[in-house]
């Protein structure tokens, strides 16, 4: 049986595709290094086009207007742009907003407004390794990578700052401090929602937590800076294998990605820390067997957020105290302790 991988690694080669949804501009290079907040792509998914009435305007008849019109079909205008004018001046028409002329007819003036574009970022630190035409980019890095759950769909960087002494942390409203502004806060389990309030005025570039209420997550949404979320809802500890590589990365600069949980295209939140990589390291998998000595994580209660090694595969069907009959295995825990759990309950940790 397969199982996916959610990655918790010291070094991988990271390899991201930051594409548009529809042709656009991207402005980035091949061979061009990047940081998370690099702008890569651009579109304008929804153009918004206003009529100018050229005619009124002017007070001519539709078909003199043509004379007046100062703009060509594709030429760009600014914002109170002159489109018309009178022989001396005296009447004009100007764009209410910056634009591009698409059509001229019957005295009228379409004009395509410009709005807010969909915007592609790097998402991480590293290197375009190829650039796909009208699109986007592809990325990569060598570095420490950590995916999440869950997170609020923002991109920032900054240096990390621990606030989790030990992977139960509470992060409290004492562990905020106006000092944070621009840095990367790693903490336990948040339920406090002035916490949030107090990261978000003394502007932090982000927050990584082990686990978060769910009651939170109206207000995580509408944060400014990204957040993630390791291992779920609830109060959860930190897996020992995200929290020992957080824990030992105090002051290195950063990414992450909060991007939302994607079971279709595979994408996940994540936080990368680039680094100088000697040798070279491999792409990790994202799907991976089952078998004897594979680190995994338990997904479900009673064991929910553990993380062990597979001891060995059950034969046959296992009976559980839920009733259910269903493939095992059996799970060895950092205390010793060994349980058995369900094969669709656990995932590898790779």
């Amino acid at each position: 049986m397969q199982s996916t991988v959610t990655h918790i690694l010291p070094l991988a080669k990271i390899h991201r595709s930051r594409m548009l949804p529809i042709p656009g501009t991207v402005l980035v290079r091949a061979g061009q290094d990047v940081v998370a907040t690099d702008l890569i792509a651009e579109v304008n998914l929804k153009p918004e086009h206003m009529l100018l009435d050229i005619s009124n305007g002017l007070g001519v008849p539709p078909e003199k207007t043509n004379e007046y019109i100062m703009r060509e079909i594709g030429e760009d205008v600014a914002q109170d742009g002159i489109v018309a004018q009178w022989k001396n001046g005296s009447r004009v028409v100007r764009a209410p907003k910056a634009g591009k002329v698409v059509a001229i007819s019957g005295g009228k003036l379409l004009l395509q407004t410009e709005n807010e574009p969909y915007q592609v970022l790097a998402g991480m630190t590293g290197t375009v390794s190829e650039v796909k035409a009208d699109f986007g980019a592809e990325i990569e890095t060598s570095g420490a990578w950590i995916q999440g759950v869950w997170g609020n769909d923002k991109i920032s960087m900054g240096k990390l700052t621990i606030l989790a002494s030990r992977p139960d942390h509470i992060f409290e409203f004492e562990d905020t401090d106006q000092d944070q502004k621009d840095f990367v806060l790693f903490a336990g389990y948040c339920s406090n929602p002035q916490v949030l309030e107090t990261c978000e005025s003394n502007q932090v570039a982000g927050l990584i937590l082990g686990s978060m209420a769910t009651q939170l997550i109206p207000m995580a949404l509408e944060m400014s800076f990204p957040i993630i979320v390791i291992e779920g809802f609830g109060l959860l500890d930190v897996n020992d294998t995200a929290y020992k590589l957080l824990s030992t990365s105090a002051g290195r600069e950063v990414s992450i990605n909060s991007m939302p949980n994607n079971p279709f295209n595979g994408e996940r939140p994540e936080i990368t820390i680039p680094l100088e990589s000697s040798g070279n390291p491999t792409t990790p998998l994202d799907m991976q067997f089952l078998e004897p000595g594979i680190q995994v994580r338990i997904l479900r209660a009673p064991y929910m957020g553990k993380v062990g090694i597979i001891n060995n595969l059950l034969p046959g069907m296992t009976r559980f105290p839920s009733g259910l009959r269903t493939s095992g295995a059996e799970i060895a825990l950092g205390n010793n302790e060994k349980v058995v759990v369900p094969l669709a309950n656990i995932e590898v940790l790779g």
